[in-house]
């Protein structure tokens, strides 16, 4: 159990990570920099989903239930954001983190948005929420169904998908006026969050059937998916154009060979 903890918080503590390299480095708020490590985590990411989550669903339980779970993480996530914005929580997605390279936009020029907006950076906190739970029970889980490197494959996807999420929502909150001690305290919280779930995932869901695994695990690739297509990857190609799919695919790749490596 102590040991599913600490890969759970381990894999959610990228956040933390993230926000104290915004607070260290401030050029990382550059929009260059922000959309290759978007475009990077995206691949990450994507890679995270087809061989650490789906694939393993789909092996303990078949098509059903990795498709059932895919479906209603999609929906939580897309749910959730859809009833934010009905409530009225307008905000201009023209406010980034950094609006060009160079000088502010002049009178009668509209700037171009390279960086998370407050309303990207707040859908991609409640996605980083949302899918820590179900993330962090796939981690537990893991160490059931598969291996302990295969775990901590899923725990290093995890975390290098994490880090550019982290930087651009950090450097979103910090140019939007809140200090880095609140930032820290929301990501630490997650971290905690990661922590007692992936506890969960070890000792409580364990003895659930292997549909029940597989709909939790697929549920945290539903909604990375969408946090990745409405998040990631415009923010990615805004700022880094085409070079947006070679880096994305490196970061596949490299996540990827995490799990060959750990399988292998």
């Amino acid at each position: 159990m102590w040991e599913a903890a600490l890969f759970g918080a381990i894999a959610q503590s990228a956040l933390v990570v993230g926000a104290l390299l915004v607070w260290r480095f401030p050029s990382l708020k550059r929009p260059v920099i922000v959309g290759g490590l978007m475009a990077f985590g995206a691949g990450a990411v994507i890679s995270a989903v087809a061989i650490d989550l789906v694939a393993v669903s789909y092996d303990e339980a078949g098509a059903g239930p990795t498709a059932l779970g895919i479906g209603i993480g999609c929906l939580i996530y897309f749910g959730v954001i859809a009833l934010l914005e009905r409530k009225g929580e307008v905000e201009h997605s023209a406010e980034a983190i950094e609006v060009t390279e160079g000088a502010p936009s002049t009178a009668g020029h509209v700037a171009v948005t390279h960086g998370a907006s407050k309303k990207e950076a707040r859908n991609l906190t409640i996605g980083m929420v949302i899918d820590g739970v179900p993330e962090s029970l796939a981690v537990g889980l893991t160490l059931h169904t598969a291996t302990v490197g295969v775990s901590a494959a899923l725990v290093g996807s995890i975390f290098i998908s994490a880090i550019p999420e982290a930087i651009g929502i950090a450097a979103a909150l910090l140019a939007g006026g809140l200090v880095m001690g609140k930032i820290l305290l929301r990501f630490a919280a997650i971290v905690v969050l990661g922590a007692v779930f992936a506890a969960i995932g070890f000792t409580v869901m364990s003895g659930a059937s292997d549909s029940m695994q597989a709909i939790i695990q697929s549920i945290a690739a539903g909604a990375l998916l969408v946090v990745v297509i409405n998040e990631m990857i415009p923010i990615a190609v805004r700022s880094v154009k085409n070079w947006a799919g070679i880096i994305g695919a490196a970061g596949f790749v490299f996540s990827a060979g995490l799990t060959w490596i750990a399988g292998g």
